[in-house]
């Protein structure tokens, strides 16, 4: 154990670079049709992981469920959450972006909230003359690009117009997938779904890629599905995969990310995937 904290540290070290300089933030969504899948797990540590490497993160909660919000400890405070901004913006009114910023000082990240209320969305959003771009023209915003290097969002899984909107707006797509055959078999049905979203059969230059999540390295079912995901969609799939270990699940009682441990197996491996993520949006 006491290897693997050197190793984890040697990571870190190694890529804490200076923050990106772009005009524009990157905008990722996290997203699958399928759910279980590890979408807000790895929305929580990619943030966390990018953000030790000295990048301007923010977290976008777009769930009704609001999980992520939960696993990051928060309560109602009075301030605008996710649904008060695309209620704002539909309605026309200024929206104060800065104060619905929350600070997560043990992720050293920012992160906007979501409440039960967002389901009530979907209706004030098909409402909006250009319903399909409200996420769009909230995030084009120029505070976001001058704050942030990346903004991530945790996405529900039903593809309603929450989700489409988010999956217009974003520069990028990562597609968490279980090592099992279902999610296997949801990869192309995400794929096709991006792709009439984007109205681009070139999606490919949209793609992140396919991150495996859950992999148990003590059984060959979890091998297999990840070899087939290698066959089919080549070096769209991250060469490094997520273990499905007990950690994880303590992480959240705890309200922490499993890179905010530097003894996590797990966190190591979401440092590495941040990596690729990094070298693939700022070397582009």
């Amino acid at each position: 154990m006491r290897l693997f904290a050197v190793t984890h540290l040697k990571i870190l070290i190694h890529y804490r670079l200076p923050a990106t300089v772009n005009n524009k933030a990157i905008k990722i969504a996290v997203s699958n049709q399928k759910g279980g899948v590890g979408k807000t797990t790895t929305v929580l540590n990619l943030g966390a992981a990018l953000a030790v490497n000295n990048r301007r993160v923010l977290l976008v909660d777009c769930d009704p469920q609001h999980h992520l919000s939960n696993w990051l400890d928060w309560e109602a405070d009075g301030k605008p959450t996710t649904s008060d901004i695309i209620f704002s913006t539909v309605t026309k009114q200024n929206v104060d972006f800065k104060n619905c910023i929350r600070y997560c000082e043990k992720e050293n990240f920012d992160f906007i909230p979501s409440i039960n209320l967002l389901a009530g969305m979907l209706g004030i959003i098909a409402a909006d003359d250009n319903s399909s771009t409200v996420i769009s023209r909230i995030f084009e915003n120029d505070y976001f690009n001058e704050n942030y290097d990346y903004i991530i969002f945790d996405c529900q899984t039903a593809l309603d117009l929450l989700v489409t909107n988010v999956l217009n707006a974003c520069d990028k797509l990562l597609i968490p997938v279980q090592a099992d055959l279902l999610s296997y078999e949801g990869v192309e049905q995400m794929l096709d779904s991006f792709m009439r979203i984007k109205k681009d059969t070139e999606i490919r230059k949209y793609l992140l890629g396919m991150l495996v999540t859950m992999y148990q390295t003590n059984t060959r079912h979890s091998a297999t599905i990840y070899n087939a995901l290698k066959e089919s969609y080549n070096d769209l799939v991250f060469n490094t995969y997520i273990s499905y270990r007990t950690e994880t699940k303590n992480s959240v009682g705890f309200h922490r990310s499993s890179v905010s441990d530097c003894k996590s197996v797990v966190g190591a491996q979401y440092i590495e995937a941040a990596h690729r993520i990094m070298e693939e949006c700022e070397n582009a």
